[in-house]
C-alpha cells in the first residue's frame, strides 16, 4: 500500500498548490516575487517582511514538491503497472504539472489575457484528477479488488459528457475570477443585480449560474444512471453520489460567495469542491471500458 499512499500524498500535494494558487490571487500576490523565475525579487528567499512575497514564494516551493512528487509517482505507476490506461494516466498527470508550471511562469513573466490565465486552473486539475485516478487504480490493484461488471457505454459516454461540461463550467469560472466580474454577482439562487449598472457583466453571472444549474441536472440523470448497476459496479455508484453532493456544495459555496462579497474563504470552498467533483467525476469517466 506504500504506492498508493505515495500516489495521494502526491494528489493531495496538486490540490494544495491550486489552493495556494488562489490564495495567490485573491490577496493580489502573484507579483509578490518580482517578475523573475525562479528567484524571488533576484534572491533565493522571500521578503519575510512582505506577505506577498512569501505567499508567492511559498506557492513556487510547494509547486516544486508537487513535481518531485508528481514524477517520482508517475515513474513508479509506469513501470510497475503497465496497463495502457496507467500509461494514460501518467501522460496526463506529467501533461498537466509541465503545462501549469509553464503557465505560471508566464504569468510573472509577461502580461497574459484573462482568456488564458482562466486555463491556469483547467491544467492543474488535469494533473490532480490523473493522480488521483492513479492512486484508485493502484489501490484496487494492491487490494485485488474487482467488480463483476462493466460499465454500460452509455453511462461512461455520459459521464464523459457531463466531464467536458464541468471542465468548459471551470474554465469560464476561472475567466470569471481573472476579470474580477463576481464582485459584481448580487442575490442567490437568482441574480438580482441590474443590467444598466453591471453591464455584460450580468451576462456573464447568469452564465455562470446556468453552467451550475445543468451541471446538478447532468449528475442527478447520472445518478440515476449509475443506481441501474450498483450491483455490479457499487464503486461507480458511490462515486456518483459523491459527486451530487459536492455539486451541491459548489453551489452552496457560490451563494456563500455572493454573500460574503468574494472572502478568500469563501473562495478557497469553492475552488475545493469543484476540484474535488472533477477528480470524482474523472474516475468514473475512466473505469468506461
Amino acid at each position: 500500500m506504500r504506492y498508493f499512499w505515495l500516489a495521494f500524498t502526491a494528489a493531495a500535494t496538486i490540490f494544495l498548490v491550486n489552493i495556494i494558487g488562489f490564495v495567490d490571487t485573491q490577496t493580489q500576490s502573484a507579483m509578490g516575487c518580482g517578475s523573475g523565475y525562479p528567484l524571488c525579487n533576484g534572491k533565493l528567499y522571500p521578503n519575510f517582511y512582505d506577505y506577498h512575497s512569501v505567499i508567492e514564494y511559498t506557492h513556487r516551493i510547494v509547486v516544486g514538491l508537487a513535481s518531485i512528487l508528481l514524477f517520482i509517482t508517475s515513474f513508479i505507476a509506469w513501470f510497475r503497472y503497465k496497463s495502457p490506461r496507467m500509461k494514460w494516466l501518467v501522460g496526463f498527470a506529467v501533461f498537466g504539472i509541465l503545462g501549469e508550471s509553464t503557465l505560471g511562469a508566464l504569468t510573472v513573466m509577461v502580461a497574459l489575457s484573462p482568456m488564458l490565465l482562466a486555463a491556469h486552473l483547467g491544467v492543474a486539475l488535469i494533473s490532480f484528477s490523473a493522480l488521483v485516478n492513479i492512486a484508485y487504480a493502484i489501490y484496487h490493484e494492491e487490494k485485488k479488488i474487482s467488480y463483476s461488471g462493466h460499465v454500460p457505454s452509455s453511462l461512461n459516454i455520459f459521464s464523459w459528457f457531463t466531464f467536458i461540461f464541468l471542465y468548459a463550467a471551470i474554465y469560464f469560472g476561472g475567466y470569471v475570477a481573472k476579470t474580477g466580474s463576481g464582485g459584481s454577482f448580487k442575490g442567490f439562487p437568482f441574480p438580482t443585480e441590474h443590467f444598466s449598472d453591471v453591464g455584460n457583466t450580468y451576462w456573464v453571472d447568469v452564465i455562470h449560474r446556468l453552467f451550475a444549474l445543468f451541471l446538478i441536472v447532468f449528475i442527478l440523470l447520472l445518478v440515476r444512471m449509475a443506481r441501474k448497476v450498483r450491483t455490479v459496479r457499487p464503486d461507480v455508484y458511490r462515486l456518483s453520489l459523491i459527486s451530487i453532493v459536492l455539486i451541491l456544495l459548489q453551489g452552496l459555496s457560490g451563494g456563500i460567495l455572493i454573500y460574503t462579497q468574494l472572502h478568500l474563504v469563501s473562495v478557497l470552498l469553492h475552488i475545493s469542491f469543484v476540484s474535488l467533483l472533477a477528480a470524482t467525476l474523472s474516475v468514473i469517466c475512466i473505469q468506461g471500458k
